[in-house]
C-alpha cells in the first residue's frame, strides 16, 4: 500500500513537472498569449482534463517564480521588532525587498504591474494578481496592527490602505527600473535605490492606537 501511494505521488510530481516544463518551452517559443492550455497539455503528453487537475489555468504556471519577492516582504513585516511603529516596520521591509529585487538574476516581472509586453514570456497581467498581492499584504499588516498597536480605529481600512501604498511603491520602482533599462541614455538604477527614492518622497504614515 505504501509503495502504491509512493508511485502515485511520484507520478503526480512527474506530471506536474512535465506540464511546467512544456509551458516554459512554449511560452519562450510562442509567447504567453499564443499558447493555450491545450497546447501545454499536448506537449506534456496529457489531456486538458489532466492539466486542470494540477493547475487552475496557465497563469498559475508563471506566478510562483514571478512573485518570489512577496513571501520575503510578508515575512519581513511580520519579523520587524514589535516596538517599531507600523510605518517604520513597512519602510524597513520595503528596503529588504528592494535589495532582493536588485540582487535577483531574473528580469523584473514588469508585466505583473504595467500590463505591457515583457518579451516572449507573457503578454498581459493575469487577472486578479494585484488583488491577491494586496489581500496578502493587508492580512499581514492587520496581524501586526492587532499584535503591536492595540485598538486602532477601522483597522481593516488602515490595513487595506497601507497594503495599497506599499504595493504602489514596489510597482513604481519596478516600472521605473524597466523604463531606465530600456533607455541607453539613462542610468538603470537598481530597484533598491528606486525603492529608497519612493520612500523618501512618500513616507508611510504612523498609525496611532486609540
Amino acid at each position: 500500500m505504501v509503495q502504491t501511494l509512493g508511485r502515485r505521488e511520484a507520478h503526480k510530481q512527474a506530471t506536474r513537472q512535465a506540464l511546467q516544463q512544456a509551458a516554459d518551452r512554449l511560452f519562450a517559443e510562442r509567447g504567453y498569449g499564443a499558447t493555450t492550455v491545450r497546447d501545454i497539455a499536448e506537449a506534456a503528453g496529457v489531456t486538458e482534463r489532466t492539466f486542470f487537475r494540477y493547475f487552475t489555468g496557465k497563469e498559475e504556471l508563471i506566478l510562483d517564480d514571478a512573485l518570489g519577492w512577496l513571501p520575503v516582504l510578508l515575512d519581513a513585516i511580520r519579523d520587524r521588532p514589535d516596538d517599531e511603529d507600523l510605518g517604520t516596520a513597512l519602510r524597513a521591509a520595503l528596503q529588504d525587498v528592494g535589495a532582493l529585487l536588485s540582487a535577483s538574476p531574473r528580469p523584473t516581472p514588469i508585466w505583473l504591474f504595467s500590463g505591457g509586453p515583457p518579451g516572449t514570456r507573457i503578454s498581459r497581467m493575469p487577472a486578479g494578481t494585484l488583488l491577491k498581492i494586496e489581500t496578502d499584504l493587508a492580512s499581514v499588516i492587520r496581524e501586526r496592527l492587532e499584535r503591536t498597536h492595540g485598538e486602532v480605529a477601522d483597522p481593516d481600512y488602515v490595513a487595506d490602505l497601507l497594503a495599497r501604498i506599499t504595493l504602489a511603491m514596489i510597482r513604481s520602482a519596478m516600472i521605473r527600473h524597466a523604463q531606465l533599462s530600456r533607455d541607453p541614455a539613462r542610468e538603470a538604477l537598481p530597484t533598491s535605490v528606486l525603492v529608497d527614492q519612493a520612500l523618501s518622497l512618500l513616507s508611510l504614515p504612523r498609525v496611532q492606537a486609540t
